[in-house]
Formats: structure tokens, sequence, C-alpha cells
């Protein structure tokens, strides 16, 4: 009888917080479906895990290995948007990314301990990946870490910028009204306003720095046997449907969490990517609190807000009079350290708790939580959606914008705090959600989207056979 070979697949995400997570959790499915897995890290984010997390974090599985590649990472400065950051670290990638990966995979397909390398699955910031498997003719799927509405967005990124060009020419219009304006002409953005898409759609984004966008990326994406996204079809259906003739296979694997949580395995439980050590004493903090009764704060790992902003925010977080979690990143703070007023703190002592990072999903799913203020990254609203917890959205950049809009608009599990607020504003928006009328319509909603998500989970949802369709009609077949 013929020895049957193990299929190996190679995971590489962008290498920023945000895109290791929401990777692991896919090459952990992948391994649960038989596959060899190898998670690719860069040497710098491979060091910054093991010191968070300790020297044994990954080691992995024969089966379940941890590889780097030399990238270096351009210096970290939150003096810098978020946005340039992001742009030096593409550019990093696109020069140094793609000889080492190259000699990765002949070094894999070299070493007997493990079988050869038949395919890829690369986050769709890194596209220089599609030339690699064009070469090794092995099937290469690209994921999208934002939402199905945000590449829409992305997708159609020359009729955007045609029709903002078109405004701009009508000097009587003010800048509000103009970023108000409707976009229906752009697939699956019914009711989409401008200050709703990209960023590169407002000119500058409120970090400072107008967006470059790549048509040379969605071209190599184009070529790509499939795109994924950590969505799922009742949620973004339309945009789904709508990107399959952008990217051709197109399949909502998500919630990935959800997937994960019908498998019972102590190895995937106990890796993570993290890259800064969270305190589980938040935890023991919110056990201690009434159900429904703490709103949880946090902007993510890459954005950054001012200090005024941050000490509004605050105010308007004590004045409400709600217990609230509130994670602050020490590099929150654009052009300043992170410091809040020492009366704030003394007069929220018994209601509140700073943290400088947290296990998030066990924090969104804990029952002291009654809302979330958020950036409106994708990951973050997965992860709200799947616990049942309505949002306050505070979009900074990018999709976030797309995301907001959707969430309070359409899916109707959000209400919307807009830049230039004061504390008066953050003590009624904190109330509303917690308490008002318009919070309780929110927290319904969300629950049934929630539901949904678990339906789309299930042994036989949508989600779980379009994994199962991904494995059988993509990465088991020749590129």
């Amino acid at each position: 009888m013929a020895e049957v070979i193990k299929l190996h697949v190679v995971c590489i995400p962008f290498p920023l917080q945000g895109h290791i997570n929401p990777m692991l959790k896919i090459a952990k499915l992948l391994h649960h479906k038989g596959f060899h897995v190898t998670f690719v890290n860069t040497e710098f984010n491979h060091k910054g895990i093991l010191d968070a997390r300790g020297p044994n974090a990954l080691d992995g599985l024969p089966d379940f290995c941890f590889e780097t590649l030399p990238i270096e990472h351009p210096p970290s400065n939150s003096h810098i948007s978020a946005t340039l950051n992001l742009l030096a670290l593409r550019q990093a990638c696109g020069k140094s990314l793609l000889c080492p990966l190259r000699d990765l995979i002949a070094r894999l397909n070299d070493t007997a301990a493990n079988p050869p390398v038949t395919c890829m699955v690369s986050d769709a910031m890194l596209t220089y990946t599609q030339e690699l498997t064009e070469e090794l003719e092995m099937p290469n799927v690209f994921v999208w870490h934002m939402a199905a509405t945000g590449v829409v967005s992305f997708a159609h990124f020359r009729d955007q910028m045609k029709q903002l060009v078109t405004l701009l020419k009508e000097p009587s219009q003010k800048t509000d009204d103009m970023l108000d304006k409707k976009l229906e002409w752009i697939p699956g953005t019914k009711r989409a306003r401008m200050r709703d898409l990209l960023s590169v759609l407002r000119v500058q984004d409120r970090n400072g720095y107008m967006e470059d966008s790549s048509e040379g990326d969605m071209e190599r994406v184009s070529k790509a046997s499939a795109v994924i996204f950590n969505t799922y079809d009742s949620l973004e259906g339309e945009e789904l449907n709508s990107l399959s003739s952008v990217f051709g296979r197109v399949y909502s694997i998500g919630p990935t969490q959800m997937l994960l949580n019908h498998i019972s395995d102590d190895f995937y439980e106990s890796v993570d990517g993290n890259l800064w050590n969270a305190e589980p004493e938040c935890l023991k903090w919110l056990d201690s609190k009434e159900p429904g009764s703490v709103i949880y704060v946090s902007f993510g790992s890459s954005t950054i807000t001012t200090a005024e902003e941050l000490v509004q925010l605050a105010w308007g977080l004590a004045d409400s009079k709600h217990n609230f979690l509130w994670i602050i990143r020490p590099d929150l703070i654009k052009g300043d350290s992170t410091i809040l007023p020492q009366e704030f703190l003394f007069e929220t002592k018994e209601r509140g708790f700073v943290a400088s990072w947290c296990p998030q999903e066990q924090v969104l799913n804990h029952p002291s939580i009654g809302g979330f203020l958020t950036h409106c990254g994708w990951n973050s609203m997965i992860e709200s959606i799947s616990a049942g917890v309505p949002m306050i959205c505070w979009p900074f950049f990018g999709d976030q914008f797309a995301n907001s809009r959707k969430s309070c608009n359409e899916w109707g599990i959000g209400l919307e705090l807009r830049d230039g607020f004061k504390r008066e504003e953050v003590e009624n928006i904190v109330n509303e959600i917690l308490t008002g009328e318009k919070g309780k319509k929110v927290k319904k909603k969300v629950l049934e989207w929630k539901k949904m998500a678990e339906e789309a989970t299930s042994f036989d949802g949508s989600s779980s056979l379009n994994l199962n369709n991904l494995v059988n009609e993509v990465l088991l077949s020749k590129s």
C-alpha cells in the first residue's frame, strides 16, 4: 500500500499583531483538517511573542511548526501616524520577504522530518507571495483581515476617486456636507457615505497621511487560487457576491474563533501570537461587577489618538458613572506619553480598571460587559458580534469607517461617536449603550447576528461548509 503523504501548508501573516492572531486561527483550523502546518513570523515578532508569552510559547507540535524570516522592522514611533508605520512595514516586506521565503520553502522541502510544502495561505497585504507560488506551481490562498465591506471599497478604488474629484470641484459645498454624500454606485456599499469608506477618500485620514492604493496588489490577489474572509454569508452576502466577480473563488469561513470553539484541543487553546503581556487581573475585576454593567474601551494594537481626545474620553467615562475597563497601550498617544489626569484616576478608582493589554475575546464574552467602545478594526468587530456585545463606533483610519457605517446604519449593532467629541457626548453615548432605549435595540440586534454566526459555524453551517470546500476545491488541487 502506498504511503499517504500529508499535505503541508505554509501560513504567513503580515507582521502586525492584528494580522498574526487571525492567521494563527486559520492555521489551527487547517491543522485540525489534517494539514502539516508551518507558521512563519518575522524574527522580530517571534522574539516579541517569546518575550511576552515565555520561552516555550511557540514550541508547537511535530506537525505544527514555527519558522522565521529575517525582515527588518522599521522603528515604531508614536510620533508617526499608524498609516505611515504600516506603509513603512509594507515597503520593508516588499523589499525583503520573497528571497528568504523562497529559501525557507526550499529548506522545508529538503527536510526529511516534514512533508514537502504543497500550498500556501498568505496575508493579502503580502501579495508578492503570488510570484513564488506560481514558480512552485502550488495553490496560494490570500486572507483578507478586513471585512468584505472594506475590500469592496478598496476594489472599486478608481471609481471612488473619480467621484471624489467631482465633489471637490464644487467649492460651494462644505467639507462635512461632502463627507455625508451618499455613494450608491459602488456594488455592496448601499447607503454608504463618503466618510464611511477608506481614508483615501477623505484626502487625509485623522492621523495626517494619505493612504496609498496599489493596483498591482489587487491584480496579484485576483490571480490567487482563492481569497478567504473571517466573516459569514448572512452578514456580508452582498459584498461577498460582489467580490466573487473580482477574485473568482471567495470563501467566508468566519467567525473563525467560533469554528475553533467546536474543537477540543489543549494545544490550540495554549498557543497564541500576542506580542504584549495581557493583564489577567482585569478578568478578576470583571467578576466583581454586575452583568452588563461595564463598558469596555479598546482601540486595538496600532491606532493612536491625541492627548485632548484621551482627556475628553476619560472625563466622559467618569461622568457616565458606569464601570469601565479601558485598555491604554503605552504608545496610544500621538507624540506624547499616555498619562491620565490624577483627578480622573482618583474619582474612578472604584469603578474603573485601566490596563495596557488584555485577553480581548475573554473580556468580550464576560457577562459583566455591556458595551464596547471600539476603533472598528475588523478583528474587534467580529469578536464583538460573536460575543453579542453592542458597540460604540469611533473609527480612526482605513476600512474602519466602512465597518462603522455598516454597524450603525445597516446591521444595527452600534452607535456612532463622531470625531471632535466632548466629554458630554461620551457620557451620553455610554449611558445610551448601557441603559438607554437605543442601547436595548442595539443589544437585541447584535444577539440576532450572534445567533446567525453560531448557525454559520455549526456542523452543516455555511462557514463550516465553506472551509471544507476551500480544502477540497483549492488546497488539495494543483495550482
